[in-house]
Order: structure tokens, then sequence, then C-alpha cells
């Protein structure tokens, strides 16, 4: 009674190639990063191969890399990778907003962020990240911010599939 049984499914499936979620072959959106297999054909054969056998792409940045690896990684701003870019934003001292309305200073084009999602002030210890009232709060080492948090510079955030990374000056020892 203790062992439970997997059954393969009778239904072909693929692999997300961003967050490694089985998904059913005819998918087009994973529903665990967001990831739009329909954006381009390439990355859809691509997304069909297993996630080990697949060679990173030239065109992108590897964010899981060390903070001093990154581009502008001595620059306070953010990467922002989305299933569609991978972008750099600098964050001046009163800080950015982003969301899904076009008044924020930083658009995500999803409809899982909302209008006013979140705002990010840079502090000497990383950026402060604060939630205004989103419906799917952002994830902070798989925790919701729901309040405010400082991302210390080389940290990421996940909101709603678009990673952010914070990118700043190292930390001066006390």
């Amino acid at each position: 009674m203790g062992m439970i049984e997997r059954r393969a499914t009778p239904y072909p499936t693929k692999t997300c190639p961003r967050c490694g979620a089985e998904l059913y072959a005819d998918m087009n959106i994973c529903y665990g990063c967001l990831y739009d297999f329909s954006r381009d054909a390439s990355r859809r054969v691509e997304a069909e191969m297993p996630l080990a056998s697949q060679r990173p792409r030239g065109d992108t940045v590897d964010l899981s890399a060390a903070s001093t690896a990154l581009p502008h990684a001595d620059e306070v701003g953010m990467l922002v990778r989305t299933p569609s870019v991978d972008l750099w934003v600098p964050v001046g001292e009163k800080g950015v907003s982003l969301g899904r309305g076009p008044e924020n200073d930083v658009v995500l084009h999803s409809p899982a962020i909302s209008h006013r999602h979140l705002w990010l002030t840079p502090t000497p210890d990383g950026m402060e990240v604060c939630d205004l009232g989103s419906t799917n709060p952002a994830r902070y080492h798989g925790r919701e911010v729901r309040e405010r948090v400082v991302a210390p510079y080389g940290d990421s955030l996940d909101v709603c599939g678009c990673i952010l990374t914070m990118t700043g000056p190292a930390p001066t020892s006390p």
C-alpha cells in the first residue's frame, strides 16, 4: 500500500527548455514558466529534444552564472529574461516600476503580470523589491514577495516566468 505506481502517459509529451517541466506535445505555453513554444520554429524543435541534449544558445545570457560573469555586473540595474528577449535595464536611484501597464518604466506584455506589479529601488545592499498589490506576486528564493524584500546584487526574482537578475557593485567589506 505504500508504493504508488507511475504509469507512462499514452499521450506524446515534450520538455520545456526553460524550466524542464513535462508537457503534453500539443501545448504551446508552459504554465510553469510561461515559455511560448510558438514564438520561433527553431525553438519549437529544440523544445522537443531532451533538455540534457540541448546546446546553449549563443544569443542568450546564462543568468545562473556568478554575478561577475553577468553583463553590466558592476552597474546598478537588472537583467530581464523573458521567453522572447533578454535585456539589461538600468535602475536609477529613484527606482523603476514594472508591470503590464504602459505607464511603467519596464512593461512586460504577459497576462499573468499585473497592471502595476513591482517597484525596484537600489540600496547599498542590493535591490529593494516592493510588491504593488500584484495578483501573482514575484518569487524570491521560492517565496512570494508580498511586501518588501532586498535582493542582493547577483540574485534573481521570478515574476510570472520572467526572470529578473539584479546587477550592481559588489558589496564592500565593513
